[in-house]
């Protein structure tokens, strides 16, 4: 694995000689030039929770809260709100100065359609939206949230951080169908998507919002003031690592979000150079099945993989044998946050061949054609799905890895056909830390079956649990509540968890300001 990679990449020399992508000469101060984790094709944050398309989200949409480095909930897009002594009304009130990019001002009948869009969508929004009874626009600068039953997580929700945030837009968008792809984008964030500038595959451009009027607190992570210094922003999309390397070092970029471990030591000796963690809270690997068809819809057959894996061989191909840069995780919740700790006994304390092999014989598997998706373009994901192919190869079963761009990846996952009309069995990915940190926002373990992520994992019994833990009392009561939930998600095996990653961020060293958050946000960061 390592030495194929590494083969790819080449040396430093051999890096620098690669042709240099298209890029305008020079560093300059209004223009900042950006090579993102992967390819942007699908523009719509509500439709995918691609993580690329959650950052493209994060220029173009504001939010009515954001949360802070701490997980607290702040006022952002709203000026406040009241809660009525039932517990059952929630009054937010939007602050002045709001404007879409297309001139016209923000309202409240705006917000009630994005909510209730994103609450058909997303895997805490589907929560939030058994408890609303309703989603109302009083005037056009208030807000009012309806509810069943009293429910004191909504500010929370509606300050969901990473993939899929409650984003507001026009409500002429809004009330599109949640299952169809939104392609007009128009937003209130700081900074307007150029639909004109747009080559998948090559380039994004975003230029500054003149009327955006940014908070007057201090930014942390999604929170406060969204002060972008620059212009325009290009978003190069280069694939291939040793040329986005080279590009860095020449200044022909500014920010590469995503840098290859291996590359790592020959950019920390470029005193032009600064290198930083791209996420704090970390990476969670995972595989995720398709629960739809065979042979994957039999709990036996996902066990049976999830028991050949050896975390430390996925952690290792996809960080460079540093064994600094990831930590074993057999939990649904990334370790080091309160819920991210292994049940007893540990299902994955060690990779057990003899019982997946058992395994898939109870299971009764019939040869069943077994479909990897796995991106080329993607260097912290490719690994995995090519450790997984050999896994299950030698496990006996009818697998083919079927290698392409992470962008068909992301359309692809969404089909609920059958292999042979161009379905899937498996993909992989990451999740940060931050976006399954918790069971109401966690789609790796939920069980909304049509409605739930991508492989469409069902189990009433485990939204049972999710609906306990909501109206819990006691952090004792969660914590008991939480191992139930582990407990039945290492029985069902929808997702098989890889381990935590830390993956390094490189950036020129004439910026300053860039804000530490889980994606790459735009504000904050500016020449010096």
């Amino acid at each position: 694995m390592q030495i194929k990679r590494r083969t790819l990449l080449g040396t430093a020399a051999a890096a620098a000689a690669l042709p240099m992508p298209a890029l305008a000469q020079g560093e300059s101060a209004q223009v900042l030039k950006f090579v993102p984790q992967a390819n942007l094709t699908s523009l719509d944050p509500i439709w995918t929770t691609a993580a690329v398309t959650a950052e493209h989200a994060y220029y173009v949409f504001d939010t009515l809260y954001a949360v802070d480095s701490q997980f607290k909930p702040h006022p952002q897009m709203a000026a406040g709100h009241t809660v009525s002594a039932d517990g059952k009304t929630y009054t937010i009130k939007l602050r002045d100065g709001l404007f879409f990019h297309d001139g016209t001002p923000v309202r409240a009948a705006d917000c009630a359609a994005s909510l209730k869009r994103w609450a058909a969508r997303d895997t805490f929004g589907i929560t939030v939206a058994t408890f609303v009874d309703a989603w109302v626009a009083k005037d056009d600068k208030t807000l009012e949230v309806r509810l069943k039953q009293p429910f004191p997580l909504l500010i929370d929700a509606l300050a969901k951080p990473a993939s899929s945030s409650p984003f507001i837009m026009p409500e002429r968008l809004a009330k599109t169908d949640p299952a169809t792809q939104i392609t007009e984008m128009v937003g209130s964030g700081p900074y307007m998507f150029d639909p004109k500038e747009y080559v998948s595959g090559s380039r994004v451009v975003y230029h500054k919002f003149a009327k955006y009027s940014p908070r007057q607190e201090a930014p942390s992570w999604y929170s406060g003031g969204k002060v972008g210094h620059f212009e325009r922003v290009e978003w190069h999309v280069i694939p291939d690592p040793a040329t986005a390397s080279a590009a860095l070092q020449s200044g022909e970029i500014d920010w590469w979000e995503l840098v290859l471990a291996d590359l790592i030591p020959m950019l920390k000796q470029q005193k032009s150079v600064r290198i930083g963690i791209a996420d704090p809270a970390g990476y969670m690997g995972v595989i995720r099945f398709n629960e739809l068809f065979p042979p994957f819809n039999n709990p036996l057959m996902r066990q049976a993989v999830m028991h050949t894996v050896d975390q430390q061989e996925y952690m290792r191909a996809v960080t460079g044998n540093d064994t600094s840069a990831f930590r074993e995780c057999h939990s649904f919740f990334p370790c080091g946050t309160p819920y991210g700790n292994p049940i007893s006994p540990d299902p994955m304390a060690k990779a057990n061949w003899d019982l997946a092999h058992k395994l898939v014989k109870q299971a009764g598997y019939k040869g069943e054609k077994i479909v990897i998706l796995n991106p080329t373009d993607f260097p912290t994901i490719q690994p995995f799905g090519e450790i997984t192919y050999a896994n299950l190869k030698k496990l006996g079963l009818n697998v083919q890895l079927v290698e392409t761009d992470w962008g068909t990846v992301v359309q692809r996952r969404g089909l609920k056909t059958p292999i042979d009309k161009g379905g899937w069995s498996i993909f992989h990915t990451w999740w940060t830390g931050d976006g399954i940190v918790n069971p109401a926002i966690n789609p790796i373990l939920r069980g909304q079956g049509g409605k739930g992520w991508f492989g469409w994992y069902k189990s009433a019994a485990m939204e049972a649990l999710n609906g306990k833990w909501l109206l819990a009392k006691t952090d004792a009561d969660r914590l008991a509540i939480v191992a139930a939930m582990q407990k039945l998600a290492f029985h069902d095996a929808p997702t098989v968890p890889l381990g935590l990653f830390y993956i390094h961020t490189a950036y020129r060293s004439s910026l300053a300001g860039k804000i530490d958050a889980p994606s790459a946000v735009p504000w904050g960061i500016h020449r010096v």
